[in-house]
């Protein structure tokens, strides 16, 4: 029970830290900006090769322009709140905050979880706003309906789909925090790094199999591929539910392993900081 009152603690403390400076819904709206231009400048960009002369027929762009939409969205979704223990233990030396959570033996990974799951609930209704602005601008400015499938059992699935992606993403943040309690620079820009990795391999814009081998074998076993192959299934046409819970089976095996091996790495890591006294180390 304490480590979850921890979390839940931690989690004030993350929406506090996100929309305790300004009005909440201003903060809110300022945090759809980032999301929603990420998904329109991947959908502008297909449109502009679409328009000027493409293989692609008119019939498949709408389809192909879905796959783009969920897969831009999903992607930003993913990198909105992976990379927030590393953020948060750089933040936190910075201001020396960070040497505080150290109260107990356990205190430093139910903090950083914490702010994991805020970040977390945050992005997902930033992302969900930003789809639904992304489909109407859509429609709107390029005049082309994306057959999204909007029902209670697509919905409740895809809900199901963001909570095991939980697993994959923590895991991510845990695996970056153990490099970023050592690190005295440049882990506020690696986050930015690995995201770019991210965006090849989690066939968020481009199906991994069009990378050669074995880069599409790598974009294949990630956990962040599955989950958003998961969300195709449900939210598009040509998806199944059978189809949907092969990949989030994958997704949520995949998680766990990553989650797992994170923990232990950054259980490792946080004990050898301890003895060599780096977490005073302060961010220049």
């Amino acid at each position: 029970m304490s480590y979850v009152r921890s979390v839940l603690a931690s989690i004030r403390v993350g929406w506090s830290r996100d929309f305790g400076w300004t009005n909440p819904f201003l903060g809110f709206s300022l945090k759809t900006i980032a999301p929603i231009a990420s998904t329109m400048t991947a959908v502008t960009v297909l449109y502009i090769g679409f328009r000027n002369g493409t293989s692609i027929g008119s019939s498949q762009f709408p389809m192909l322009l879905g796959f783009i939409l969920i897969g831009a969205t999903l992607y930003a979704h993913i990198s909105a709140y992976s990379w927030v223990p590393t953020l948060a233990i750089a933040e936190g030396k910075w201001t020396f905050v960070f040497p505080q959570v150290y109260v107990s033996p356990k205190s430093s990974p139910p903090y950083l979880a914490g702010r994991c799951l805020a970040a977390f609930a945050s992005s997902t209704v930033t992302s969900i706003a930003s789809l639904a602005v992304a489909v109407v601008i859509s429609s709107q400015l390029f005049g082309v309906s994306i057959p999204l499938v909007i029902t209670p059992l697509s919905i409740s699935l895809f809900g199901v789909a963001l909570i095991v992606n939980i697993l994959a993403s923590m895991g991510l943040g845990f695996l970056l925090g153990a490099y970023a309690i050592f690190a005295s620079k440049f882990e506020w820009a690696l986050p930015t790094y690995v995201s770019g990795l991210l965006m090849v391999f989690s066939e968020a814009l481009f199906p991994v199999s069009l990378l050669p081998h074995p880069f599409s074998d790598i974009g294949n076993v990630l956990p962040f591929t599955e989950f958003i192959r998961a969300s195709r299934a449900v939210l598009l046409p040509l998806g199944s539910v059978s189809s949907y819970f092969y990949y989030l089976g994958l997704s949520f095996v995949g998680g766990s392993i990553l989650l797992v091996i994170s923990l232990l790495a950054f259980r490792y890591a946080e004990g050898r900081a301890r003895r060599l006294g780096v977490l005073d180390r302060k961010v220049v």
